[in-house]
């Protein structure tokens, strides 16, 4: 089983945050099983190939399932309030997010342009994630001079 960094960091990223206060737990079973996997195994497992497997760790594997709902719960609502006419700026997102993976910033943006583009037809500038020598870069900013 070849678990990848990216997978290995969305674990830890989950196992750490405290945005886990919804979701169910997905296939886990209340008494841990002794010669059973990894939560990280477990989870990957599931999230990877749809198969549950024997937990000996139950208790972080729910963390971390809840964790995932609440994070991808949230990033919808972001997205929804981007594209619904910028109820929410992409600054107000950049502060929210500091500290988080990319990835959720990036995930929100692209998902905001999509309800964007199936609500006007087109996306707007400010549901658009733009790249700037490699860093997100929001059309909005203030004074930006390309020339630094």
């Amino acid at each position: 089983m070849k678990i990848t960094k990216r997978a290995r960091q969305e674990f830890e990223f989950y196992k750490n945050t405290e945005l886990d206060m919804i979701g169910h737990d997905i296939g886990v079973a209340v008494v841990p099983a002794i010669d059973g996997k990894s939560a990280l195994e477990c989870w990957w497992m599931k999230d990877t190939h749809g198969k549950t497997v024997p937990c000996r760790e139950p208790k972080l594997l729910a963390k971390v399932f809840r964790s995932k709902q609440s994070v991808n719960l949230q990033v919808k609502l972001w997205a929804e309030d981007i594209a619904d006419g910028m109820l929410l700026r992409q600054s107000e997102l950049d502060e929210y997010v500091h500290g988080w993976p990319e990835w959720v910033l990036r995930a929100v943006m692209e998902q905001a342009g999509k309800l964007a583009q199936q609500q006007r037809g087109y996306v707007p500038r400010f549901a658009r994630l733009e790249f700037l020598r490699g860093s997100i870069w929001f059309p909005e900013m203030d004074k930006f001079d390309a020339s630094i």
